[in-house]
């Protein structure tokens, strides 16, 4: 069982990791671009100019996390899908005008439906990555009666 949970939890994170070093590529790889599609969305230019330099930094600190601070990497990726997901819906409502699709340009042609069950499984594989990895450090993911946790409480009260 432990190998299998951290077979799910590696595979999450390589996942995650090409989802992250692909967006902050195709972001800072082509910042005139992601700075015309964040000055056609609702909100005010200057946040469009934060946000084009900030999502691609804060992909970077994710893929470094999720390399080094397996746990934070995982929380990231959740906080950045969740934001993304929020803004698909907003956007997919219609209830502000003037918006168009500011992906990393993964589906450059499909639209928000589309993105929206992407960005979705992705969630899904952030939230199953974070579940598998907080089991696997409590012990839980092992036999129960094996784990780290009542070997100690065992040996504690013998």
């Amino acid at each position: 069982m432990r190998n299998i949970t951290e077979i799910v939890i590696n595979i999450s994170r390589i996942l995650l990791i090409a989802l992250w070093g692909y967006t902050a590529s195709m972001k800072l790889g082509n910042m005139e671009r992601n700075l015309d599609s964040m000055h056609k969305q609702f909100f005010p230019a200057y946040v469009g100019d934060i946000l084009a330099y900030l999502i691609p930094i804060l992909a970077l600190i994710t893929v470094v996390f999720l390399f080094y601070r397996t746990k934070v990497g995982l929380w990231l990726s959740i906080g950045l899908l969740a934001s993304f997901i929020a803004f698909i819906i907003t956007a997919f409502a219609d209830l502000f005008p003037g918006q168009t699709c500011a992906c990393a340009g993964i589906f450059p042609t499909l639209g928000y439906v589309f993105h929206l069950g992407f960005n979705i499984i992705m969630l899904g594989v952030a939230v199953t990555g974070l579940i598998l990895y907080n089991k696997q450090i409590r012990g839980e993911a092992e036999n129960r009666y094996q784990s780290r946790q009542h070997k100690l409480f065992y040996e504690q009260h013998d």
